[in-house]
């Protein structure tokens, strides 16, 4: 899925750099993201906004979205223009329909007036669309149940804290998404950051994505970067330590070489670790035990099935879809029974997450990570109940420790040695065409499966629409 963040290898990095710097008018001003918009049907969608209210970059946030807006075209569009496009693309395929007509919306910037004026865009769009309908939609301009629920905790937990007392459900979506693109963001951190930093953060993410971007393609995608990356910072770091020594003698090259070890090998190795990890977590940890779910469907009145997903499991993500698609297809609005229902849906989901974030890592995950950083000498590490945060911490850590390291390397050396590290490093580099082309091989394949699947899924429900009309 495009929620998950997609790794660029270093050298297309570098490549795709070289040919904007090439080929970019100087003068040219690039885009600066000043606004995060989400508009949730199911299929639900999160847009990036530059100060003229075009689409900058996008993330399509479960499988219908992706199916919805393979092989469409809404960047450079006005918001505008682009919601009324995925407001006619859904009632074209079948997702915005009387029994699904609630559309829920959720927008952040720095400047409140500008949000403003991005919700009466979209509220054109759906009243344009409104008309043309049989039934009426429901257009909902708080954003869904589930993230107004987290809100009201958030802010009943830090009571004296302005910056959570000032959230609002736009910025809340947007902080997820920064921090599902930041292993390094906590909350306590990003509630502080304005929405343009923010945005930093998940214009990056999004901008890499494309709209093939499945789970499975994701997955193939981060073990293609495993292997391919593993074998770059090798050859860079190889390449590093051989030519300090080189400049600096064997008696300081040779002691900071010792000192420095494999530390930068070791922290991308767990970094990569750390994102393989949290995809999996993302993918298959959030299936919920049997005895959460019977509790959860029993809270809501309703049969297991009913909040099953296309795979026919229950997920968090499931349960929370069908408490958003309840509470957005209220036209009167909602029952104080249905929303108490609700509400105890959501704190027993809210304590499974919570359950399932602290889970152990499996013995394999955490012998993985001892083997990574054995050669580094980091002993004050208690892997008892190692959990994901955890591990995410230790990726930073490293990071940060072999940033520090090489700062104080590179500080001794001229700035022509360093010009003579970066081209003997680019010349080890240009060396891994095998490992490069298994790279790209890989991601080839696993880029026209995906292509497939979304084709063959998309014109099979455009086929069966048909037949029905």
């Amino acid at each position: 899925m495009k929620k998950t963040v997609a790794i660029l290898v270093i050298l297309v990095m570098a490549i795709g750099a070289a040919a904007c710097f090439a080929g970019c008018d100087a003068g040219e001003k690039t885009p600066v993201a000043t606004s995060y918009v989400s508009i949730d049907i199911n299929p639900s969608i999160r847009l990036v906004l530059d100060k003229d209210q075009k689409i900058m970059s996008y993330s399509c946030e479960n499988d219908d979205a992706l199916v919805l807006m393979y092989g469409e075209v809404i960047i450079g569009m006005d918001i505008q223009e682009a919601s009324q496009k995925i407001m006619d693309l859904a009632v074209k395929m079948g997702y915005l329909t009387k029994d699904n007509c609630g559309v829920q919306v959720s927008v952040s910037s720095d400047n409140s007036k500008v949000e403003s004026n991005i919700l009466d865009k979209i509220g054109v769009a759906v009243n344009n669309t409104d008309e043309k309908l049989t039934f009426e939609i429901n257009y909902d301009k708080e954003g869904s149940f589930v993230l107004n629920y987290q809100l009201a905790k958030l802010k009943e937990q830090n009571p004296n804290n302005e910056y959570y007392q000032n959230l609002t459900a736009g910025k809340l979506r947007l902080i997820n998404s920064a921090m599902a693109a930041d292993l390094s963001l906590k909350m306590d951190d990003a509630v502080k950051m304005t929405t343009q930093q923010l945005l930093e953060i998940v214009d990056s993410a999004y901008g890499k994505l494309e709209d093939y971007s499945t789970k499975a393609f994701e997955a193939a995608k981060l073990a293609a970067e495993q292997v391919y990356q593993t074998a770059v910072v090798t050859a860079q770091e190889t390449v590093y330590l051989a030519k300090y020594m080189e400049y600096k003698g064997v008696i300081e090259g040779g002691l900071a070489a010792a000192q420095y070890g494999g530390l930068s090998i070791a922290a991308k190795s767990v970094e990569l670790l750390a994102k393989s990890v949290v995809f999996a977590q993302d993918t298959a940890d959030k299936l919920l035990a049997e005895g959460d779910v019977i509790a959860i469907a029993e809270q809501l009145g309703v049969d297991v099935e009913a909040l099953k997903d296309a795979q026919g499991n229950v997920t968090v993500e499931s349960i929370g879809a069908y408490v958003d698609k309840v509470a957005k297809n209220s036209a009167d609005g909602l029952t104080q029974e249905m929303r108490d229902r609700l509400d105890g849906a959501v704190q027993k989901l809210e304590d499974c997450k919570e359950q399932l974030q602290d889970k152990p890592l499996s013995q394999d995950v955490v012998a993985q990570i001892q083997a990574l950083i054995a050669s580094i000498q980091i002993n004050d590490i208690d892997f008892k109940d190692f959990t994901v945060e955890d591990l995410k911490d230790i990726a930073v850590q490293l990071e940060s420790k072999a940033a520090d390291a090489k700062a104080k390397m590179d500080a001794s050396l001229t700035d022509e040695q360093k010009q003579g590290i970066a081209e003997a490093q680019q010349q080890a580099v240009a060396k891994l065409d095998g490992a490069l082309a298994q790279y790209n091989q890989a991601v080839a394949k696993a880029e026209q499966e995906a292509k497939d699947t979304l084709s063959r899924i998309k014109n099979s429900r455009l086929e069966s629409l048909a037949s029905q009309s």
